[in-house]
């Protein structure tokens, strides 16, 4: 029930090693830049693993996102889609993405290749070898024009000091990922882009470690980009909800 609720088929039984999850929002023709190779570079890993592909879609506005997902999965076994009208933002389609995964371990990435498909096996990798539960990417090197570094400076800068997360930065950073059992001790409820402080935050909280993995953020040139500096008004006041407990508020 909750999976036709949710828009996506049931994996047959079994439990893999690996769901890469990516958030195809609007992404149309290009998703294929990134899902495709994705997809090979996890068969040539020999993981088992599945590729979760979110392509929400809100009713009205034209997006061939969800048509290109779907006949991709057709021909992709380990593909499912997971396709539903929009009752949310980002936030709400990362959380759809992880409810709708089953494996062991859980990774997620935008599909505006931004971030190269291999960090998502990067990631699985040194989970896997470090053993921790929480994981985030840490931009080391990005090219995506100074409003949005700024932006993200100044949003940074705040959440260290009222979450007092002295050694983790660029709570942003993708891809992100959890282990099963993280993911469900979390209990994440943002329907927007503060789900990515939400993960952090409730992580540290429940004692959990959090590991960071070196990524370079690559310039998109397909479309404009979703966050606009309104956005950090938007933190601020998320920051602060969360500060007092008042998660999903």
């Amino acid at each position: 029930m909750l999976a036709e609720a949710a828009g996506y088929t049931a994996r047959p039984v079994g439990v893999p090693d690996l769901s890469a999850i990516v958030l195809c929002y609007r992404a149309e023709e290009s998703i294929e830049d990134v899902i495709r190779p994705l997809y090979e570079q996890l068969e040539q890993a020999g993981i088992d693993f599945e590729l979760v592909l979110v392509a929400n879609y809100h009713d009205g506005q034209p997006d061939r996102t969800p048509e290109i997902v779907r006949a991709f999965a057709v021909e992709h076994p380990r593909s499912r889609p997971v396709i539903q009208a929009k009752q949310g933002a980002m936030g709400w389609d990362m959380r759809m993405g992880f409810e709708a995964a089953t494996a062991r371990h859980l990774v997620v990435i935008d599909g505006d290749s931004q971030n190269p498909v291999e960090d998502v096996l990067r990631m699985y990798r040194e989970m896997v070898r470090t053993g921790v539960p929480v994981m985030k990417g840490r931009r080391i090197a990005r090219f995506d024009g100074l409003k949005r570094r700024l932006v993200s400076f100044v949003y940074n800068s705040f959440f260290v000091v009222l979450f007092r997360t002295r050694g983790i930065w660029d709570i942003n950073g993708k891809p992100k990922g959890m282990t099963r059992e993280a993911y469900e001790r979390l209990a994440l409820t943002s329907d927007d882009w503060f789900i990515d402080a939400e993960i952090v935050v409730k992580a540290r909280r429940a004692g959990l470690s959090v590991g960071e993995l070196p990524v370079v953020f690559q310039r998109n040139d397909e479309r404009a980009s979703f966050v606009r500096a309104s956005a950090v008004l938007e933190f601020l006041r998320n920051m602060a909800r969360a500060r007092l407990g008042r998660w999903g508020r």
